[in-house]
């Protein structure tokens, strides 16, 4: 609609209007890009503490069956241990890992496979 003195542009009420819906958009954005950076941490975690498990069991099938032991150990910020049960022709080595999580919550995860002798 034209302006009665032949002006054209944007009102002052119309300009303060769209800042706000900038800002808005611009503060959910970076509110997204945190929750995205802190999953993103917690991911990394689980992948060293996969990591560390995948190495343990890789160290005892190295080993001989005889040579399988119970034990723990601190490696790249994980507490691991492990039990080892004997079995016909395999041992049951379940690997128990406990490492700092998101907000110094203490996460503990499980794997466990079986390794031929």
């Amino acid at each position: 609609m034209p302006h009665p003195s032949g002006r054209t542009g944007f009102t002052l009420i119309e300009l303060m209007v769209a800042v706000m819906v900038f800002t808005i958009g611009v503060l959910a954005t970076m509110g997204s890009a945190a929750v995205v950076m802190t999953m993103m941490g917690g991911s990394q975690r689980r992948t060293v503490a996969s990591t560390v498990a995948e190495a343990r069991f890789e160290r005892l099938r190295a080993e001989s069956c005889a040579a399988h032991k119970p034990g723990t150990a601190t490696t790249r910020g994980v507490r691991e241990s492990w039990d080892v049960v004997p079995l016909a022709r395999a041992d049951d080595v379940t690997v128990f890992l406990t490492y700092a999580g998101n907000g110094g919550r203490v996460v503990s995860q499980t794997y466990r496979t079986y390794i031929p002798c």
